[in-house]
């Protein structure tokens, strides 16, 4: 193998080192937590009031619209 192809290896593996940081988990229980916070109970009826009262609220991030939105067409379907 010759260097150049060698440092690009090296140059190559050092990105999806980086990339794959190794952290698991991710956003996991973020919605359930900031609907704990906001004072809703800690149900499935909760976070469903929460997440009306998310997407209702024009000055709420569009992230946590986002993870309201899932949430009602996703983890609590009636």
């Amino acid at each position: 193998m010759s260097k150049e192809t060698r440092k690009k290896a090296k140059g190559l593996a050092k990105a999806f080192k980086k990339m794959s940081h190794g952290k698991k988990g991710g956003t996991k229980g973020t919605f359930t937590a900031a609907a704990t916070k906001a004072g809703h109970a800690d149900t499935p009826e909760g976070r469903k009031a929460y997440a009306n009262v998310v997407l209702k609220d024009p000055g709420a991030s569009s992230k946590m619209k986002k993870k309201a939105n899932f949430y009602k067409n996703i983890i609590n379907r009636d």
